[in-house]
């Protein structure tokens, strides 16, 4: 999808970026990009525009961790749901935001998306995006999703 780049013009109206999980977007509190990127390290210092959040704003780092190779090469960084995105947060000072209740429900961070199941939220901040026109594309990925090893419900990814 597209990250819309704060003041953005001509080729820097906004910066690639894939996710598996699009409801996470909510609680993004940076995207990186590798300082030796070409394409992208222009960007760094500069802030993008989380969608769907009323205009609040993220910075743009720059992070050896992010991979030229992989992706888009430039990465939402959420650290309240993924482990990894924790670490750089930890790392570089990025407030820790969590957008679900321990139900898999949407909280009140979540904005105009509260109250929805995260599967919900997913399908309709998809939705959202392509009809805003941020949405690239979408192609199936396959993806080790921890399981719950009784029931085998998707284990969603909290920092408590």
């Amino acid at each position: 999808f597209k990250y819309p780049v704060e003041g953005g013009e001509g080729d820097e109206l906004y910066l690639p970026v894939a996710t598996t999980r699009p409801e996470t977007i909510l609680g993004d509190t940076a995207v990186a990009v590798n300082p030796e990127d070409d394409r992208f390290k222009k960007f760094i210092g500069k802030k993008c525009v989380v969608p769907f959040s009323g205009g609040r704003t993220v910075p743009i780092i720059g992070d050896d961790y992010v991979d030229i190779e992989f992706g888009t090469g430039a990465l939402k960084i959420t650290p309240g749901h993924d482990p990894n995105d924790y670490e750089i947060g930890q790392r570089v000072g990025l407030p820790t935001i969590n957008i679900m209740n321990k139900d898999g429900s949407m909280n009140g961070n979540a904005g105009e998306y509260e109250g929805l199941d995260r599967a919900e939220c997913r399908t309709k901040l998809w939705a959202d995006m392509e009809s805003t026109g941020i949405a690239i594309k979408s192609e199936p990925y396959q993806t080790r999703v921890p399981r719950s090893q009784r029931g085998g419900e998707v284990i969603g990814v909290l920092v408590s």
